[in-house]
């Protein structure tokens, strides 16, 4: 039998770790990065750059993004610019529809994402993306460590959170 104790840490860790996702973490993380940055930038990028671990690469290439019928970064990037919102966290594409996705796959086709390998990357989960709009902005958010722990954001160079 669990003491009152025990049974409150269980509770806690589970309150902590488990959270609502639409779809798999990691691709949605990443679209929770660029939902955000994009939030910072103010306007929809005109480019945007993910520098991810090995791990979220690993994990996010593959797998479906539910409601677009496609698979992997590309979608879940563009969807995270076009239609994320950072507040709903990983569910950040619950406003996704079937315009939205045709916009997506425009996006994509326009060249404007780029996806890379972040060498030395500090943790195994670890999301930088940089966006990027026609005046010359940019905005940066850093996601590491857990799927919606943010370290970092800033626009034109300016942090407003660096843990």
């Amino acid at each position: 039998m669990l003491t009152p104790e025990e049974r409150a840490q269980i509770i806690a860790l589970i309150k902590e770790q488990v959270v609502p996702a639409i779809g798999c973490t990691e691709p949605i993380c990443v679209a929770l990065a660029v939902a955000r940055a994009t939030e910072e930038l103010g306007c929809r990028p005109t480019r945007i750059k993910a520098q991810l671990s090995a791990n979220i690469l690993k994990n996010a290439m593959g797998v479906g993004i539910p409601g677009t019928g496609m698979v992997g970064l590309p979608i879940a990037i563009a969807l995270g610019a076009i239609v994320g919102r950072a507040a709903y966290g990983l569910e950040v594409l619950r406003d996704c529809t079937p315009e939205a996705v045709e916009q997506g796959k425009a996006y994509i086709a326009e060249d404007r994402i780029q996806i890379g390998l972040k060498e030395d990357a500090p943790s195994k989960l670890y999301v930088e993306i940089h966006t990027y709009d026609a005046e010359g902005h940019h905005a940066e958010v850093v996601i590491a460590h857990r799927h919606t722990h943010l370290i970092y954001i800033a626009r034109d160079g300016q942090a407003t959170l660096d843990l």
